[in-house]
């Protein structure tokens, strides 16, 4: 085993912060091919959920013994209260909007892929100034904040790259997940996120987001990784999830790090990516080697995606470390403030 030193292990809190969406996911399948327009289908599967970035990234970080905290916003209805009944002890920075919560419906495939079907309910609602107060009012020095599903947020976006500069300035470290832009990666799409990576310290990007990116001719021609890193803060990290072939994890002027995955009997796929990110910033936070943290985080989704129903591992069930010392979780944040 190569250890790759991790730069950032003696972070002092490893807490860890996700800003996202939360919404339900109705999960039925498998079905294939899909169903002539006017018909009805039975399907022998179905499952409601957590879903958005944020949902499943902090059920799988509560599930690994992560301390965080999650900030999203949600809809004032019934799938709105479902929602908060399930995240106990996290809904203290949530936002509740008088509109409908977002839910999506995925369908699984017998390959283990999905097709979702969105509407957009709360998370258009979600205002950037509700979340730098709420960022106002912690203690981020050395804390990751992970922002998840960015490109599905269109009222916070605009104003993304002051916010990733307030959490900076509190000594706190960005990681991005961008997820699928609905329109593609369009040019103005492309040069918005690279307009981004000047703040962000962790990119955690999957495939076919990262060729998206980064923009090559055509499909063949590699990801110029290096230039984005040349972008990005000092000893940043350029994490690529390539699915059943494991991660790559790119940093300035060095090789490649390929962690391959082991073979697994996938249920379905829908949250590896979220899970992948769960397990990746615990160990990260925690001070494990960098190919240890690629190693726990190809772990934690496929533990994930392999369950049915739906469960997410604990950190001893990936060989995650254990927390040094107990945080006290009540003095973590001080009394909030408004941003200004």
């Amino acid at each position: 085993m190569i250890e790759t030193p991790n730069i950032h292990k003696d972070m002092r809190n490893p807490e860890i912060v996700t800003v996202g969406t939360v919404n339900v996911d109705l999960i039925m399948g498998p079905q294939a091919p899909w169903p002539v327009p006017g018909t009805e289908v039975i399907l022998p599967t179905s499952e409601m959920r957590e879903g958005g970035g944020a949902g499943i990234t902090a059920k799988a970080l509560t599930s690994l013994g992560a301390q965080h905290r999650m900030i999203v916003n949600v809809g004032n209805d019934l799938f709105g209260e479902w929602l908060l009944k399930q995240y106990p002890g996290l809904d203290d920075d949530w936002i509740i909007d008088t509109v409908d919560t977002a839910l999506t419906v995925g369908i699984t495939h017998p390959d283990g892929e999905r097709t979702f079907f969105s509407t957009p309910g709360h998370v258009a609602q979600f205002q950037p100034l509700e979340l730098q107060n709420k960022l106002a009012g912690m203690d981020l020095k050395n804390v990751v904040v992970l922002f998840v599903g960015t490109s599905l947020m269109p009222t916070i976006r605009p104003a993304l790259k002051e916010i990733f500069q307030f959490v900076r300035s509190k000594g706190g470290r960005i990681a991005l997940d961008t997820a699928w832009p609905t329109a593609g990666w369009t040019d103005n799409t492309r040069k918005e996120v690279l307009g981004w990576l000047p703040f962000v310290d962790i990119a955690l990007l999957n495939e076919v987001e990262t060729h998206g990116l980064l923009h090559p001719r055509n499909h063949e021609d590699g990801a110029n990784y290096q230039d984005a890193l040349k972008s990005m803060p000092d000893d940043a990290l350029f994490i690529t999830k390539m699915g059943p072939r494991g991660a790559r994890l790119d940093t300035l002027g060095k090789p490649p790090l390929i962690i391959p995955s082991n073979e697994i009997d996938v249920v379905d796929t829908i949250g590896a990516g979220d899970s992948f990110n769960a397990g990746f910033l615990t160990a990260f936070a925690r001070g494990h080697d960098i190919q240890s943290c690629l190693e726990i985080a190809i772990n934690t989704a496929a533990f994930a995606i392999s369950s049915n129903p739906r469960r997410y591992p604990s950190g001893t069930e990936v060989g995650l470390a254990e927390l040094s010392r107990k945080l006290k979780t009540d003095k973590v944040f001080n009394t909030r403030k408004q941003a200004v």
